[in-house]
């Protein structure tokens, strides 16, 4: 009996022994995975480097019901994390209490640098027992963040047409980076009529921004910019032509005579805008179906207007049809001169 009682002494010493081992209380120890275990909710273990994504990490305490009541305090040496309550003294710590299955949980948000993040995990009643995961933070494709949906590629350079520019951005941004930067090298953007403007995306994740073209013929890069990446399109502004044309002449009735000379205006005219100064214009004159005198002092559009000398260069009398055209375009108006007889 004796000797039993010795044996069973020397057990329960041993089991107390072992209960005390230092290792008990390493980050490294066998003892943490008994205490707390640490995973990600969707099994990922990477995210782009694009300031946003997040994952889900959860912090699982075992064992003891007791024990899963207690609070749970997760760090990260990269990113940022969402979620709990700040810790005092320690940098970017977050205290979160587990639920009534002893699990905590908290959001990783990517930083904005490519490198890889450990996340540590303990019980806040005891900071020695710590579980750890390493996370990558991977390159970020700019179009998972910022993408043109809709981008026109040309419009007349007619100081007054309108291109839509749409952009889609990632559902993942948060409300505070939902705000996109638009600009451009040529036109202006309405109703600011500013080279930048700045547009809140929709709940559909959409931002537009209507651009108004110059009267200049040129090209225009226009990016748009959110949460620090930016995407390009490019588009360019063509020769503005008319939709109308109209001429006029200072005498409507003039002597078919060798010295005779007719002042003719041509309007050109657009739907929308202004025709684009330097457009070359034609001037054509018949009489009876055949050509007819010259021209001479031929412009180009200034502000739609362009205008010619009519010399007649002939001494029959009979009505004079002069036809204005211009470039790149059918387009054409006609105003008659009635020639008559010299004395």
């Amino acid at each position: 009996m004796r000797h039993r009682r010795r044996l069973a002494l020397a057990l329960i010493a041993t089991i107390f022994a072992a209960c005390y081992d230092s290792s008990d209380y390493s980050p490294t120890g066998t003892l943490v995975d008994r205490i707390v275990v640490l995973s990600v909710a969707n099994g990922a273990t990477s995210l782009p480097a694009d300031g946003f994504s997040r994952l889900r990490v959860e912090a699982r305490l075992q064992g003891d019901p007791d024990f899963a009541k207690r609070n749970v305090v997760f760090s990260t040496s990269n990113g940022t994390l969402e979620g709990g309550t700040p810790v005092a003294n320690c940098n970017g710590c977050r205290t979160v209490p587990a639920d009534g299955n002893g699990v905590a949980t908290i959001d990783l948000v990517s930083s904005q640098q490519v490198g890889s993040a450990v996340v540590r995990a303990w019980p806040a009643d005891a900071p020695g027992i710590t579980a750890s995961l390493t996370l990558d933070f991977g390159p970020a494709q700019p179009d998972q963040t910022v993408q043109f949906v809709a981008a026109p590629d040309r419009a007349p350079a007619d100081g007054a047409s309108i291109s839509t520019f749409t952009v889609g951005i990632s559902p993942s941004l948060p409300a505070g980076s939902r705000k996109v930067t638009f600009q451009t090298t040529a036109g202006t953007f309405a109703p600011a009529n500013a080279a930048s403007i700045q547009v809140d995306a929709d709940a559909g994740g959409r931002a537009s921004a209507d651009l108004v073209s110059p009267r200049q013929i040129t090209s225009a890069r226009v990016t748009a910019t959110v949460n620090g990446v930016t995407r390009e399109a490019s588009i360019r502004f063509e020769r503005a032509l008319p939709n109308t044309i109209t001429a006029n002449v200072d005498t409507p009735v003039a002597t078919a005579a060798a010295n005779t000379k007719i002042r003719v205006t041509a309007t050109l005219l657009r739907n929308v805008g202004t025709v684009s100064d330097g457009t070359v214009v034609t001037f054509r004159a018949t009489k009876d179906g055949a050509p007819v005198g010259l021209f001479t002092n031929v412009t180009t559009t200034t502000n739609g207007v362009a205008s010619a000398d009519f010399l007649p260069n002939t001494t029959e009398a009979g009505t004079v049809t002069i036809t204005v055209g211009a470039q790149d375009t059918n387009v054409t108006g006609t105003v008659t001169v009635v020639l008559t007889a010299g004395s």
